[in-house]
């Protein structure tokens, strides 16, 4: 079943996420939300920001080659969440 949420545009174009959406999703301060613009549609999937990042490099460089620099394997780390986020 969907559910539908007005909100405003404020100052500088941000949104606030009523908060009984930030409740049910458990949604908190530093989350991450990645915006897809499609035509003229836009689906927001948002992204639990991991307490131990350094764990999440750690299980991602088990599926990397040897070899990438740290900017690289940034890089390769925000592609995989954003493909994460676009299969979902």
């Amino acid at each position: 079943m969907a559910s539908f949420f007005k909100v405003r545009v404020g100052r500088q174009g941000r949104i606030v996420l009523p908060k009984e959406l930030r409740e049910v999703y458990g949604v908190k301060t530093g989350d991450e939300a990645v915006i897809v613009a499609v035509g003229n549609k836009i689906s927001i999937h948002l992204h639990k920001v991991s307490e131990d990042p350094l764990q999440d490099l750690t299980e991602l460089s088990k599926e990397i080659s040897i070899g990438l620099s740290a900017e690289e394997l940034k890089k390769k780390t925000a592609e995989e969440r954003l493909k994460h986020f676009l299969e979902t």
